[in-house]
This record gives structure tokens, C-alpha cells and sequence, in this order.
């Protein structure tokens, strides 16, 4: 025999895809992440989630109003969990549910009682959605969903001891020195006042040494006109909203500040919220001149330590996306010798920042060192969740890729994302990037498309030079699908150096020679950097094997062995079909080492999974089902509408057997899904 508690019992990504496929569901990656994230396995909220979605023209949409806790998931819970405790217990879960963490004595503080512990172990028994925080069981939160449902519950049932609890609360937080869960409770309880003064000049202490920072205030209740006149609460909470996350708000305030503000007096930090702003949106060179002209200010006597912190954290994201690899060296160096920076900040920020500088430069073994060693102190100080960490995930999410090993990057990757998705749209938009290139190394092309297209909208209006990167992947995925026509457009919106790297495949996929060397001896690609140098190099070799180059195996022999010396795996087996094909049409030829065996083994997988070989072949990868046949033949001639009719099923029933359809076609609209299955001999 053994105990089965409830996380047990909830489901697995896989489970969860499972149990919605027996619904006749099927929903994105992406979606299916942001259920399983949102639900966290819970059963019961799962099978109502797929039934909701079973006709919801808006998966996402639908997916996000059942993490917000739609009306029939409270309904469930309410009448089935909360209502079937003790008296005592459900009033003890309802006023708890404004703790972000649960301890004896938090409780204690919140609900008056002194015998907190023993209600704690009593739930946590019971399976009533509590996840432990420690070994010793005597910290917990409640489940994400849980704690939403109850508190909504506690506000519709007495909307006086929900303003009493969250004072009390705030109260707590306050005497612990947590300004900024305080803030959050004072606000809850209708004290703007007490919140704006807690908050003040305080912030980045509370965001430098959280392990685990708030969701943002609710300052729905707060008459910014009467801030006008205290610069200073309005800049502590401007700062709040943007380090909490709530970008667009903290804008507004920072624009406001700017427009009462005497404009000849320079104020540092005004200057440095400002280069944070710029930093969050993608505007790195903004972000970089804010930032150096804040701490030219703040070398004066009233300069504080805390605030170069936040400047550090600015310019070394800000250096990265500009490619300034040197500057992001030399403000590491710079902040891991200033002594008064917190611990959190040089061993999380600053050496996952590096870490992520040296794997985008293509110093793959520093990085690696780098990341392994920022990782493991994020977790050992509890700042796994905290944006600190964001640079060493996305690092070994990028190694894990660069490796083929696809289960350790998405899943890097998607913890990554859920610190920083509807947050802060920069980080978001380069986590979706990454999202998109391990699908599209995978082989899904139209699943990365619409990550790539989903990841522009993050920073839509921004004007962010990031934006090109986002043209970049897109080139390189049109490309790959034989759309040569689209990636020569998207290149056009690149800096030289990419823009050139591009058009070489680009001519190469043409068969132009000529063409593909006068872009790759463009001056442009000097002092690249040893990833740059590498695409470089590979390109060569594709063409001196397009070309049947007498030196071909020389060529090929010496980009190789770049490769192997910096550890690039991924990089090279889908540089370009042409490679592909040497690696696998002359592997005997190739000298016998474990390298090589991987490189072979990976162009295998590569040439299998190629979007052209899904579209040309005469093989279907996945055969359709007998239903998904029916609504392919009608396809050609009817609406969707008079599919359903004619089937006599619903019209969402088409639209989730279409959207298998597209998936196991290779295909993304209704004019290609005709083509293909013509061309398979479908249709």
C-alpha cells in the first residue's frame, strides 16, 4: 500500500491533451500549455474545460476565462469543496485566500486564531488544494484556481470581512517588512493612503530581495489627481506597476510624472523608472541612453546602491538585444564588483544575463557553466519564479535546443514564459521566440508561425528593434517551406549582418550562387562573434556543395569541426537542406566519432520532419480518420456551415475536425489543405 495525496491525482500535460481528445477537443501547444498552467491538473476543471471549449469559436479566450474562474467551475467548486467543510474550515480557507503564502503565523494574523498549524495539517490531509512549500509541510499556497475561486466567493459573501481580512493582512505584511503585499492589502481594504505611503521609496528594495514578487495592485480606487502634489508616491507606485507587471499603467503614471515635473531639474530616479519602461517595451537604445544618463546623475552624493541595481538590470538586457556583447561583459564586471548589490541580483541577474550573452554569442560552454550555476542559486534562494531567473532559463533552454533535446527546452522554456507571459511584453516576446524555434526545429513550421505572429503582437506599437528578430525567424520559416518570395521581403527588414546571412540561404535555396558569396563576403559579417562566424562558415560549405566543389569535403571537414569545438548540434543539421543531405548521403565518408554519429542521427530527423518533404511527398505522416475524410471531401465545394448541415454535426465539430485536418496535412489554410490533398490523391 502507499498514500496518494492530491497532486497525485491531478493530470500531466499529456493527460490533460488526452482527456480533452476524448472530448473530440484538440487545441495548440501553445493552448494546451496555458490550460494545463491555468487548471494546474485539476480534474474536475478540466472536464468542464473541455466541454466548454467543445464549442468555443475562441479556444485562448475560453482557456483564459476558465483560469479566471468562469461561473459553472465556481459553481462546482463551491457546492462540492467549500460547502461540504466544517464551518470552521471553510471560513478558515475563505479568509486565508488573501495570503499568497500560508503559514501558522500569517493565518494566525488573518483569521484571529491560534490554532492555525492544526487547520493547516488538517487540509493539506484533506487534499483540499494546498501545495507544500517546504519538506516539513508547515508552509503551503493554495492551488492557483482554488485560491481565485475563494477568494471571489469570500467578497460576493461578505464584502466587509473581505475588507477586514485584507487589512489585517496587509497589517502582517507590513510588520514583516513586505511593502509590497501590503500595499496590495491597504488597497483591498480601501486605504489608498496607507498603501501609497508603505510603497514609497521602497519598491526596489521589496523587487531586489522577494523571492516572490505580487501580481499588480489594483489601483482602480486611487484619484491619481491627488498624487499630483506627492511626486514621490506617484513614482513608488509608477515603479510598482512596471516591476509587478502592469507595463501599460506604469506608463501612464511615468507620463504623468514627466508632465508635472520641473523639465531643468534632473532626477535620477525619474530617469531610471524611465529606462526601465523603454527596457520592458524593446526599446533597448532608449533604454541604454536613459539609463547611462541616470547613473551619470546619480554619481552624485545622493546616489543609491538599490537604484544602480535596477540600472544594471536595464542595461545588461539592453546591451544583449543590441548585440553589444563586450558592454554586457563590462557592466557585469562592473556590478558583480559593486559591494552593497544584493545577493539575489549578482548571483541570479547578473550571471544568468551573462550566461544568456555568451549562448546568443555562441560561447556555448560559458554559457552553460553560467546558466547551471545561476539556475541552481535561483533555486537555492527561492528566486525560481522570480524575473531574475528569466536569463538562465532561456539560456539552458537555448543549450537544450542546441542539443536536440527538445523535452528539456520546451519545458525551460514554458517556465520561463509563465514568470514573464502578460507581464512584461519585451521578456514575453523573446520567450515566444524561443517557444517558436523549438517548434520549428521539431519540424511544426505553422505552429512556429503562429508563435512568431502571436510574439508581434506583444510588442505591437512599440517600434522595438526586437521586432526584426521576430522578421528573421519568420524568413528563415517562410524559407523553409519553399516561400522564397516572403523570406526576400522579411529580409529587407534586417540589420546588415542578418539581413545578409538571409539572403544567402535564400540564394542558395535558389540555386544562385553567385549570389549566396557575394553575401557571405559582405564586410558586414566581420568580428561576428563564433555563433555568427559558424552560420557563416556552414553556409560556405552548402554552397561549395551546391556548387559540386572539388575542395567540397575540406570545406565541409573544417565547418565541422567549428562546430564540434563549440558544441553546436542543432545549428548545424538545419542550416540548410543542402547540409542535411551531405551529412546523410555521405556518412560512411565521415570520420567514425560520437560528433558525427549525432550529426547524422539529427539530419535524419531533420530531412524527416521538413516542411517540403510533408507538402511534395506522396505520403500522408498521419492518416485521417473516417470523419475528418468526410469533411475534407465536402471541403472544396461548401461552407463550413454547410459542411455542418450536410454531416449533421455541429459547426464546431468541423471547424476541430478542419483544424486535425490542416495539422496532419502540413498546411495552415483552406486553399493548401485543397492542394495537398490533391496532390496525396485525396481529394
Amino acid at each position: 500500500m502507499c498514500e496518494l495525496r492530491d497532486q497525485d491525482l491531478y493530470f500531466s500535460r499529456t493527460e490533460t491533451r488526452d482527456l480533452l481528445a476524448n472530448f473530440g477537443v484538440q487545441v495548440s501547444a501553445a493552448e494546451l500549455t496555458l490550460l494545463h498552467e491555468r487548471s494546474e491538473g485539476w480534474a474536475a476543471a478540466l472536464q468542464m474545460a473541455a466541454l466548454t471549449l467543445r464549442d468555443a469559436r475562441d479556444p485562448a479566450g475560453a482557456i483564459r476565462a476558465i483560469g479566471a474562474g468562469g461561473h459553472a467551475i465556481a459553481e462546482y467548486f463551491v457546492s462540492e469543496v467549500l460547502d461540504q467543510q466544517p464551518p470552521d474550515v471553510a471560513e478558515f480557507m475563505l479568509d486565508t485566500s488573501v495570503l499568497d503564502e500560508l503559514t501558522a503565523d500569517a493565518c494566525t494574523a488573518v483569521t484571529g486564531r491560534h490554532d492555525t498549524a492544526a487547520l493547516l495539517r488538517r487540509i493539506d490531509a484533506a487534499g483540499l488544494f494546498l501545495v507544500p512549500l517546504d519538506e516539513e509541510r508547515t508552509s503551503f499556497r493554495c492551488h492557483h484556481l482554488a485560491r481565485r475561486l475563494l477568494r471571489a466567493e469570500l467578497r460576493a459573501r461578505n464584502r466587509a470581512r473581505s475588507q477586514m481580512v485584507q487589512l489585517r493582512a496587509a497589517e502582517w505584511f507590513e510588520s514583516t517588512g513586505d511593502v509590497r503585499r501590503a500595499a496590495r492589502g491597504f488597497l483591498a481594504a480601501r486605504q489608498a493612503d496607507r498603501a501609497l505611503t508603505v510603497i514609497q521609496d521602497r519598491v526596489i528594495t521589496s523587487f531586489l530581495h522577494d523571492p516572490a514578487p505580487p501580481a499588480p495592485p489594483d489601483v482602480s480606487m486611487i484619484d491619481t489627481s491627488l498624487l499630483l502634489d506627492t511626486p514621490e508616491r506617484l513614482l513608488g507606485l509608477a515603479l510598482d506597476l512596471l516591476l509587478s507587471g502592469n507595463t501599460a499603467r506604469g506608463s501612464e503614471y511615468l507620463d504623468l510624472l514627466e508632465r508635472t515635473r520641473p523639465a531643468a531639474q534632473p532626477d535620477a530616479k525619474f530617469m531610471a523608472a524611465k529606462a526601465l519602461r523603454f527596457m520592458l517595451n524593446g526599446q533597448a537604445e532608449e533604454a541604454v541612453t536613459t539609463a547611462l544618463a541616470a547613473r551619470d546623475v546619480q554619481e552624485r552624493p545622493q546616489s543609491a546602491g538599490e537604484w544602480n541595481a535596477l540600472i544594471s538590470m536595464v542595461l545588461l538586457r539592453a546591451y544583449s538585444w543590441l548585440e553589444d556583447f563586450p558592454a554586457v561583459e563590462r557592466e557585469a564586471a562592473s556590478a558583480l564588483a559593486a559591494p552593497a548589490l544584493a545577493e539575489p541580483v549578482k548571483l541570479i541577474l547578473v550571471q544568468g544575463a551573462q550566461a544568456l550573452a555568451w549562448f546568443e554569442s555562441g560561447h556555448l560552454a560559458e554559457a552553460a557553466d553560467a546558466a547551471a550555476a545561476a539556475d541552481k542559486d535561483a533555486e537555492r534562494l527561492g528566486f525560481s519564479q522570480h524575473p531574475f531567473a528569466l536569463y538562465c532559463l532561456r539560456a539552458l533552454a537555448g543549450l537544450a535546443l542546441e542539443r536536440r533535446d527538445f523535452g528539456t527546452a520546451e519545458r525551460l522554456s514554458e517556465r520561463a514564459l509563465s514568470i514573464c507571459e502578460r507581464r512584461w511584453p519585451a521578456l514575453e516576446f523573446m520567450a515566444l521566440l524561443d517557444r517558436a524555434a523549438i517548434w520549428a526545429a521539431r519540424g511544426q513550421v505553422y505552429e512556429a508561425l503562429a508563435t512568431v505572429e502571436a510574439a508581434r503582437t506583444v510588442l505591437a506599437g512599440t517600434g522595438s528593434l526586437l521586432l526584426a528578430r521576430a522578421d528573421e525567424l519568420e524568413g528563415l520559416l517562410r524559407l523553409s517551406l519553399g516561400d522564397l518570395r516572403s523570406a526576400a521581403e522579411l529580409a529587407r527588414n534586417l540589420a546588415a549582418a542578418p539581413r545578409n546571412l538571409l539572403r544567402a540561404r535564400i540564394a542558395l535555396a535558389s540555386g544562385d550562387h553567385r549570389t549566396a558569396q557575394q553575401h557571405l563576403q559582405s564586410p558586414s559579417l566581420g568580428d561576428p562573434g563564433p555563433r555568427r562566424a559558424l552560420v557563416r562558415q556552414l553556409l560556405l560549405a552548402a554552397d561549395a556543395i551546391g556548387r559540386d566543389d572539388p575542395m567540397t569535403a575540406g570545406i565541409v571537414g573544417g565547418a565541422l569541426q567549428a562546430a564540434y569545438e563549440g558544441g553546436f548540434l542543432n545549428t548545424v543539421v538545419t542550416i540548410t537542406p543542402q547540409m542535411t543531405s551531405y551529412l546523410i548521403e555521405h556518412s560512411k565518408e565521415l570520420r567514425n566519432d560520437a560528433f558525427m554519429e549525432q550529426l547524422v542521427r539529427a539530419a535524419v530527423g531533420v530531412r524527416a520532419a521538413q516542411p517540403d518533404a510533408t507538402r511534395s511527398g506522396r505520403v500522408l505522416t498521419e492518416r485521417l480518420t473516417p470523419a475528418e475524410m468526410r469533411v475534407l471531401k465536402l471541403l472544396p465545394t461548401s461552407t463550413y456551415p454547410q459542411i455542418a448541415t450536410t454531416l449533421f454535426v455541429s459547426y464546431s465539430t468541423v471547424k476541430t475536425h478542419l483544424r486535425s485536418v490542416y495539422h496532419k496535412l502540413g498546411v495552415a489554410t483552406r486553399a493548401e489543405a485543397i492542394e495537398r490533398a490533391v496532390g496525396l490523391g485525396l481529394l
